[in-house]
């Protein structure tokens, strides 16, 4: 095979494999990553429903908060509950400690009819501290909260100071002034006055300038803070039909000729039934209406300042009552949401934003990540999931974010198959490539080898055919006779090894070499040896030196021994034919008590370190052999390692200044 037809073929076989490894490598890969993408966005559904069930909680927790706001009672905004004949006690709010009740809360209040602000921290006029335990140090603490809350509400325009502030021209702008006495009239169509013997007053009796405002301004906080109005009207029926079935089972207790006052009612129940046209109108805010009171629900807002107000609207005696809680923002959301947050799973991989009406109000970040095997996470700052809070905190929205997805259960183990799926590929892609160049080299060691025979077969056959025809036919001289037959024995001898090289090269790739190994004498073996090749070392002008000093016995089979040394004569031989010292060196040795080392050194150029290891395989010829035209066929050498092999013996080549030396290694035996 040509250098050309070599190149062409090695090309066609890269193409083959590599088209082999594409078809099976792309489908294998694009199976691979929809696989790691199917785990990779059910982890992601893992944490959306994680986060489902953070915000479904912090609802709850809301929603609890907001149920219990709306159970108080009204006069729980009070510092005392009841009156001097009715067992006066104070009000749970009333407590400094009570605002542990509610995340964040700086303190309750409410803005009566007439503007007045006031808290349950602080006691009512006419009402003794000191029956109540406290002292002047407490009232002073108490107060100043009281005024914290107060200055609070006044600096977001929802409580006037007083009177005189608003009657200041400098008080408000016309716009502002304006604007809240619209909202104030648009209220008064909401209030109604108690009933007397059955008669309706139709005439609101007029408020001061001060509530009017104030009413005005909590109604459009409400307004403002509304996200959907017909979740707040269902509410409202629903907080109606629940104390209006809590009014008719107090008034089905009660007796018909005594007032009921179970749920604070202050006239006879024959006030409900003729209710005057402003009651009607009140209804249909479905506020609830019992006889002379009724309590709308609770209300959330946020104000200029930064704080949340939970408040509702009480109507009682025909006045309407602003009842409420004031709340720190930041410490309101870090406990409702903050702290539950960072004890979560979900924590560790997302961001959490908290937005009020589409203003950022606080974010939750998930720590650092420390270490990033694969570069980027997987959709990071991706949306995972948002929601609204039900009403009243609807305006308040959850928004969480991916930072970096948990590695799914499944991704190690997509990954060692995808590793172990390419790994397979690669090697049996390079094994195939490998077995590939190896049968196109076997192929052209063989073409070399037919050639190489032929060629060794010719020429001895040429050279006995030229001398046998010359001394048949008389042209030979008396004293080149002898020559000539020398000649014929030689190229006779040189064929005989060729053609036995072969045949013993056929039986071993058809195993049916068969070896008679028995126990011979070194100096037995070595005697033979040099009956064979002494006239074949004297006829190409070198000296053959045997040192063998060493005594016992080996076993072997004695043709493959003296066959295997005859080859390694002739390479020496050939390789060593053009050196100065031409010398043959067999030498043996001890290697302990269980082997025998046999060699056989030339002084010629040597064998590069490169080509040491391939020397031994068949149908190799070096680089040197081809460049100086050296006859052989490339399988005494690899004949040698295999007959060794099959004594139970080893074989090396070791470089030598100058020259190389084969070692045979044999197994020592007893002596029979």
């Amino acid at each position: 095979m040509s250098g050309l037809e070599m190149s062409n073929a090695r090309t066609r076989l890269r193409l083959g494999i590599l088209s082999f490894v594409l078809a099976l490598a792309i489908p294998s890969l694009l199976l691979v990553d929809k696989a790691y993408d199917q785990i990779k966005w059910e982890s992601f559904r893992q944490q959306q429903i994680a986060a489902e069930e953070f915000a479904a909680r912090i609802d709850r927790a809301l929603a609890q908060l907001v149920r219990d706001e709306e159970s108080r009672g009204i006069d729980d905004y009070g510092f005392v509950i009841g009156t001097a004949s009715a067992y006066p006690r104070r009000s749970p709010l009333s407590e400094l400690t009570a605002t542990q009740a509610i995340p964040g809360l700086v303190g309750w209040f409410q803005v009566r009819a007439d503007g007045r602000f006031s808290s349950p921290l602080v006691p009512e006029p006419g009402v003794s501290p000191s029956d109540f335990g406290l002292d002047s140090g407490q009232i002073a603490l108490r107060q100043a909260q009281s005024q914290r809350i107060e200055d609070i509400l006044v600096g977001n325009r929802l409580v006037e100071r007083g009177a005189r502030e608003l009657d200041t021209p400098t008080a408000r702008t016309d716009i502002q002034t304006a604007e809240l006495e619209r909202h104030a009239n648009e209220q008064s169509a909401y209030r109604y006055d108690r009933t007397q013997d059955n008669s309706l007053n139709a005439h609101p009796s007029p408020r001061p300038a001060s509530n009017r405002l104030s009413q005005a301004a909590f109604e459009r906080l409400a307004e403002d803070a509304t996200s959907d109005v017909s979740s707040l009207t269902k509410r409202r029926a629903k907080r109606s039909a629940e104390l209006s079935e809590q009014a008719e089972t107090a008034q089905a207790k009660s007796s018909p000729s005594e007032p009921s006052d179970s749920l604070g009612l202050e006239e006879p129940p024959a006030a409900a039934s003729t209710p005057s046209a402003p009651v009607a109108e009140l209804s249909n805010r479905h506020s609830v209406q019992l006889f002379d009171t009724a309590i709308e629900p609770m209300e959330v807002g946020r104000l200029d300042s930064g704080h949340f107000l939970l408040f509702r609207s009480v109507w009682r005696d025909g006045e309407r009552i602003i009842q409420g809680a004031l709340i720190k923002q930041g410490a309101f959301l870090e406990a409702i949401a903050g702290e539950t947050f960072e004890t979560t799973a979900l924590a560790r991989n997302c961001d959490l934003t908290l937005t009020y009406r589409g203003e950022s109000l606080a974010s939750f970040r998930s720590p650092p990540e420390r270490t990033l095997v694969s570069g980027t996470p997987a959709l990071s700052g991706s949306p995972l999931y948002r929601t609204r809070m039900q009403e009243p905190f609807g305006g308040l929205e959850l928004i969480f974010s991916v930072t970096r997805l948990p590695n799914p259960p499944g991704a190690a183990v997509i990954g060692w198959m995808a590793a172990a799926l390419a790994s397979v590929l690669l090697a049996g892609g390079w094994l195939m490539y490998r077995l590939g160049m190896g049968q196109i080299e076997l192929v052209r060691q063989q073409q070399d080898f037919v050639s190489s025979v032929s060629h060794e077969l010719k020429t001895p056959l040429t050279s006995i055919r030229m001398y046998a025809e010359m001394l048949s036919a008389g042209f030979a001289a008396e004293h080149r006779k002898q020559t000539y037959y020398r000649l014929i024995h030689e190229e006779s001898e040189r064929l005989s090894r060729l053609i036995a090289n072969v045949l013993q090269l056929a039986r071993i790739g058809r195993d049916a070499l068969v070896l008679e190994i028995q126990p011979i004498a070194v100096e037995t073996l070595m005697q033979t040896v040099h009956e064979r090749v002494a006239a074949q070392v004297e006829r190409a002008g070198f000296v053959l030196e045997i040192v063998c000093d060493t005594p016992g016995w080996v076993q072997v089979d004695p043709d493959a021994f003296v066959q295997i040394f005859i080859n390694l004569v002739d390479n020496a031989l050939k390789f060593a034919a053009d050196t100065p010292e031409r010398r043959i060196r067999i030498a043996c040795e001890s290697r302990g008590e269980q082997r025998i080392c046999l060699s056989v050194r030339d002084f010629g150029p040597g064998i590069p370190r490169g080509q040491r290891n391939r020397v031994f395989r068949l149908f190799y010829r070096g680089e040197e052999a081809k460049q100086r035209a050296i006859s052989g066929t490339g399988i005494g050498l690899a004949l040698v390692r295999r007959l060794t092999l099959a004594m139970d013996g080893r074989v090396e080549l070791i470089g030598r200044e100058p020259g190389a030396e084969f070692r045979i290694e044999l197994p020592r035996t007893q002596p029979p």
